[in-house]
């Protein structure tokens, strides 16, 4: 196993893994083990998309842009196996891929400092293309059959010593609003949901949202949002009132660590960060999670 410290490891990290053959090997960086693995369950390829898809007089061919079954799974250092395995799906938006945005979001940096003890799970979406479609995820019970393969994945690998579903977090920046949805709706992991992230991704399906966070009492949801997205917020929020369910608005000057961690239902309206810098609280938002400590992590040993 190769060991890279040089302040381009990430990239050199997610290059190596580019051309890396079927089973992809693990590579370690200073925030833990990366590894990229296909995996039947992933999004695509699918139906939905055999003959491409167009958007807007552009279209995206199916070889090119739906054909990448690849699904990044990263260990921080600290993590310590358990009898249940906590994870966090991560899901970029239009436009990128799983290696571009793992180096451009810091993703692996911002799930190694947050302290939790859970694993990152970023499948490959719509490969640089404007499209929302999610493939196989919008079926019925998809992402818990990509959960368990996820999970016989990382055990097969020696990355955990039970193949057991803990609390999971559903995230995502932009575009990924549909998957996250769609997982919520049926993707067969209602008892292990425990929280969702929307990074500026609050486009549409906003039903199934307020839906999930109405039903699920203990669950825990944080929408980030700028100027473009306050009409859906604001909708959103207005369902929670009929719904009887309460929640937080906040802007920047509020939107403290402690803040984050006490409320169940928390919108932050935000004028300092751009559509792109929202995805920055995605660390300090884990940070603030109900998900369990690691033995060890980054931000307790203050690297």
């Amino acid at each position: 196993m190769r060991v890279i410290t040089a302040a381009t490891a990430l990239l050199l990290l997610l290059a190596t893994l580019a051309t890396a053959p079927a089973r992809a090997e693990w590579v370690s960086s200073e925030w833990g083990e990366t590894g990229i693995f296909p995996m039947e369950n992933a999004p695509f390829p699918h139906e939905s998309r055999k003959d491409g898809h167009t958007y807007r007089d552009t279209a995206y061919s199916a070889e090119e842009h739906y054909s990448d079954n690849s699904v990044a799974l990263f260990v921080p250092k600290g993590y310590v196996p358990g009898e249940r395995v906590h994870l966090i799906y991560y899901f970029h938006g239009w436009g990128n891929d799983i290696r571009k945005a793992m180096a451009e979001f810091r993703l692996a940096e911002a799930v190694a400092t947050s302290g939790r003890n859970v694993i990152l799970v970023f499948p490959e979406g719509p490969k640089n293309a404007s499209d929302s479609g999610c493939g196989r995820l919008e079926e019925e019970g998809a992402f818990r059959a990509l959960t368990e393969e996820v999970l016989a994945t990382l055990k097969s690998e020696g990355r955990i010593s039970h193949a057991n579903a803990g609390d999971v977090i559903l995230s995502g920046h932009s575009g990924a609003y549909r998957v996250i949805a769609k997982g919520l709706e049926h993707g067969g992991l209602e008892e292990h949901i425990r929280e969702v992230y929307l990074l500026d991704a609050s486009y549409a399906m906003t039903e199934q949202y307020t839906d999930w966070i109405a039903r699920r009492p203990e669950g825990r949801f944080r929408s980030v949002f700028t100027e473009h997205l306050r009409e859906e917020n604001v909708g959103m929020m207005n369902a929670l009132v009929e719904k009887r369910v309460p929640f937080r608005f906040v802007g920047d000057g509020d939107a403290t660590a402690e803040v984050a961690e006490a409320e169940r239902v928390l919108f932050l309206g935000t004028e300092k960060l751009d559509h792109n810098g929202a995805v920055s609280l995605l660390g300090p938002w884990l940070a603030g999670s109900a998900i369990e400590r690691s033995g060890a992590g980054l931000s307790e040993q203050g690297q």
